[in-house]
Protein backbone atom coordinates (compact mmCIF):
# COMPACT_ATOMS: atom_id res chain seq x y z
CA UNK A 1 0.00 0.00 0.00
CA UNK A 2 2.69 2.56 0.76
CA UNK A 3 4.15 2.19 -2.30
CA UNK A 4 0.96 3.61 -4.10
CA UNK A 5 0.99 6.39 -1.81
CA UNK A 6 4.80 7.22 -2.89
CA UNK A 7 3.83 6.66 -6.17
CA UNK A 8 1.21 9.16 -6.14
CA UNK A 9 3.31 11.35 -3.93
CA UNK A 10 5.70 11.20 -6.92
CA UNK A 11 3.36 11.93 -9.50
CA UNK A 12 1.90 14.90 -8.00
CA UNK A 13 5.23 16.68 -7.15
CA UNK A 14 6.21 16.06 -10.79
CA UNK A 15 2.74 17.77 -11.28
CA UNK A 16 3.60 20.78 -8.67
CA UNK A 17 7.21 21.15 -10.51
CA UNK A 18 5.60 21.07 -13.70
CA UNK A 19 3.17 24.27 -13.24
CA UNK A 20 6.37 26.99 -13.63
CA UNK A 21 4.61 28.78 -10.62
CA UNK A 22 6.26 28.06 -6.74
CA UNK A 23 3.02 29.30 -5.55
CA UNK A 24 0.57 27.02 -7.87
CA UNK A 25 2.94 23.96 -6.95
CA UNK A 26 2.83 24.42 -3.55
CA UNK A 27 -1.09 24.93 -3.49
CA UNK A 28 -1.31 22.23 -6.12
CA UNK A 29 1.10 19.70 -3.42
CA UNK A 30 -0.56 20.56 -0.91
CA UNK A 31 -4.02 20.30 -1.67
CA UNK A 32 -3.94 17.26 -3.66
CA UNK A 33 -0.64 15.31 -2.08
CA UNK A 34 -0.11 16.70 1.38
CA UNK A 35 -3.69 16.85 2.73
CA UNK A 36 -4.77 13.61 1.30
CA UNK A 37 -1.87 11.81 2.40
CA UNK A 38 -2.08 12.98 6.18
CA UNK A 39 -6.10 11.68 5.71
CA UNK A 40 -5.29 8.30 4.91
CA UNK A 41 -2.54 8.17 7.85
CA UNK A 42 -4.80 9.44 10.14
CA UNK A 43 -7.71 7.39 9.55
CA UNK A 44 -5.00 4.21 9.50
CA UNK A 45 -3.62 5.09 12.59
CA UNK A 46 -7.27 5.60 14.31
CA UNK A 47 -8.31 2.22 13.52
CA UNK A 48 -4.72 1.21 15.03
CA UNK A 49 -5.46 2.86 18.27
CA UNK A 50 -9.09 1.57 18.07
CA UNK A 51 -7.79 -2.12 17.85
CA UNK A 52 -5.03 -1.40 20.54
CA UNK A 53 -7.70 -0.30 23.38
CA UNK A 54 -10.00 -3.33 22.23
CA UNK A 55 -6.95 -5.49 22.39
CA UNK A 56 -5.74 -4.09 25.66
CA UNK A 57 -9.78 -3.93 27.12
CA UNK A 58 -10.18 -8.00 26.17
CA UNK A 59 -6.50 -8.97 27.58
CA UNK A 60 -7.49 -7.15 30.74
CA UNK A 61 -11.18 -8.84 30.54
CA UNK A 62 -9.22 -12.24 30.34
CA UNK A 63 -6.70 -11.74 33.41
CA UNK A 64 -9.21 -11.04 35.47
Amino acid sequence: MYIVLIGYLYVIVMLAAGTGDVVKGGLLFLFLGFLPSWLWFWLKRQGQIKRAAKRAEAEAAASE
